[in-house]
């Protein structure tokens, strides 16, 4: 998707990529470019080619590409473990990368690859189902809250909290929080998340715990929430909980349905 415009784009690996102004033409356009089955990995050991994929989407010369959201389904991780010239080039265009990755794969080598290009490009890296494929990529930040106001990536282990940035909005407005609590196939380590702010006379919080998520959101790793921020700095912090001692990647998003003056900064 391209912001300001009502531009959507559809590529396939082997295709060239096709440009559509609505969510029906975007979704035809799919059904009838659907892979050939002999097209399918002949080995669970060959990679995905979504780096080239992501790459031929940039290189089109048919539709602009800066400020574009990419929204991947992926059913195989790619053998790349350096993500870092894929970075380059999305952040290069001031692009967004969001990821669904299938929990039962068919392939590939390094299941993190495309989370941490996720998260270092503003994006989120979920890992669903795959039947649960459409549902979740209509609950990304995608068309109605498309651009991030806040984003930090942080690490860890056991329970405890996390002080993390503040957070100013630029408007008083609806704002759409999303949470991934792990960046692997999800088990049963994860108990519990409380995303808090706190202003002047204001105190809230976002939370969720193991329940909410097999109830809600289907056992996946993602939570999202629509909640209200008024023009005010917060000062933000998140409660976690996991049992055991390995170190969990959380993605922590705000974003809006308003563009910024100036592009968020990209972290890694």
């Amino acid at each position: 998707m391209l912001p300001g415009t009502a531009t959507t784009s559809t590529v396939a690996p082997d295709s060239t990529p096709a440009h559509t102004t609505t969510n029906i033409e975007t979704t035809d356009t799919i059904v009838r470019n659907l892979p050939w089955p002999s097209l399918g990995f002949q080995s669970s050991e060959i990679g995905s080619n979504v780096f080239d994929v992501i790459e031929k989407f940039f290189a089109n010369t048919e539709a602009p590409v800066c400020g574009s959201t990419i929204l991947v389904l992926l059913k195989r991780f790619p053998n790349e473990s350096d993500n870092s010239r894929l970075v380059s080039l999305i952040r290069s265009h001031h692009a967004i990368l969001h990821v669904v990755t299938s929990s039962t794969p068919s392939g590939g080598s390094q299941p993190k690859t495309m989370y941490s290009a996720a998260s270092k490009t503003n994006g989120i890296g979920a890992i669903e189902s795959d039947e649960h494929f459409n549902i979740f990529s209509a609950w990304y930040p995608t068309y109605l809250y498309p651009y991030p106001v806040y984003a930090t990536t942080i690490r860890v282990s056991g329970n405890g909290t996390k002080n993390l940035p503040g957070f100013y909005p630029s408007n008083s407005e609806l704002h759409y929080v999303s949470i991934t609590y792990q960046d692997h196939v999800p088990d049963d380590s994860f108990q519990n998340l409380n995303l808090r702010w706190i202003r002047s006379g204001d105190s809230r919080n976002f939370p969720f715990d193991s329940s909410d998520v097999s109830d809600h959101w289907y056992g996946g790793t993602y939570a999202n929430d629509l909640i209200r921020f008024d023009k005010a700095y917060y000062w933000m912090a998140m409660d976690y909980n996991y049992t055991g001692q390995d170190v969990h990647n959380i993605q922590i998003r705000i974003y809006s349905g308003t563009p910024l003056n100036n592009w968020l900064p990209y972290s890694d």
